[in-house]
């Protein structure tokens, strides 16, 4: 009889390496901090910035969705509500990777993204 136990990833959700344009919000900050996601999954994103974010901050973020072919104009964009699940730090250049929960979201357009995030 094998006692060898398997080690799983912990993970529940696939992640593709795919760079997606990203702005995060807090509402203690004036701007938005700019990324860009090194990975996402159906429920997250892991990217990497030079803010230090808290764990377990609740913030905003606008990911650019491009076109899927050309016969679409335009991008869409993500607007989230994102939950930092993980911080770590990348370098000594104070580079922060940081994994993010998404918790909800909507599509939006680019009419809708130019105002981001000023409007609820």
């Amino acid at each position: 009889m094998d006692h060898h136990v398997a080690v799983r990833d912990r993970r529940l959700h696939a992640r593709w390496k795919l760079r997606l344009r990203v702005l995060i919000w807090s509402e203690a900050s004036h701007d938005p901090v700019a990324s860009e996601t090194v990975n996402i999954s159906t429920n997250g994103f892991y990217c990497t910035t030079k803010e230090p974010f808290a764990l377990g901050a609740r913030l905003r973020a606008l990911l650019s969705i491009p076109p899927p072919n050309d016969s679409m104009e335009g991008e869409l964009y993500l607007d989230a509500n994102i939950e930092v699940m993980r911080v770590c730090a990348i370098d000594v250049a104070s580079v922060f990777g940081l994994g993010c929960r998404i918790a909800e979201y909507q599509v939006v357009d680019v009419q809708t993204a130019l105002r981001w995030p000023s409007q609820e």
